[in-house]
């Protein structure tokens, strides 16, 4: 039978290395962790912001298009006489320019903002034509610290009436 080798082993050499080898995988598997922490908190906010922008923007759309009822529209935007907070907004050209505070709605930390204007499909659908015209475009934008650019949602309106 043969004796074991007393210099058979791991030198202090080799234990060396593999400790530094599994030093850097360790450090390689957190920068990857932190990097699916940082990630899945930007996808979270994203989803959010969009929840409550599709809030916002069906709010502002279950208004009615215009402070008139049938065409000439009205040609100035913003709250009309009497109408003191957005309880009181009747048509969806009051909420241009306005900002929402959501958080007492679990929404902390995200600002919202929104701009209604004029637009002529024959011409463009994303520039303002100034008022007076069939069409109003709303856009709602979601802000969060999270996010790297806002979210942004937009709809067309069109200013139909029923023919007498």
């Amino acid at each position: 039978m043969k004796r074991p080798d007393p210099q058979s082993g791991f030198s202090i050499v080799d234990m060396i290395i593999g400790l530094s080898i599994v030093a850097i995988a360790i450090v390689g598997i957190m920068l990857a962790q932190q990097n699916y922490v940082r990630m899945t908190s930007q996808v979270e906010a994203s989803l959010r912001a969009i929840a409550l922008g599709n809030s916002v923007m069906q709010t502002i759309r279950m208004h009615r298009f215009d402070e008139e009822t049938k065409p000439p529209w009205s040609i100035s935007y913003g709250t009309d006489t009497g109408e003191s907070g957005m309880s009181n907004y009747d048509d969806i050209d009051d909420y241009a320019g306005a900002t929402w505070d959501h958080s007492s709605y679990g929404y902390a930390g995200y600002s919202v903002n929104t701009r209604v204007f004029c637009i002529d499909l024959e011409s463009s659908w994303v520039d303002s034509v100034g008022p007076g015209k069939n069409y109003k475009r709303i856009i709602v934008s979601v802000s969060n610290s999270t996010l790297d650019e806002p979210i942004v949602l937009s709809s067309i309106y069109a200013g139909v009436h029923a023919e007498e």
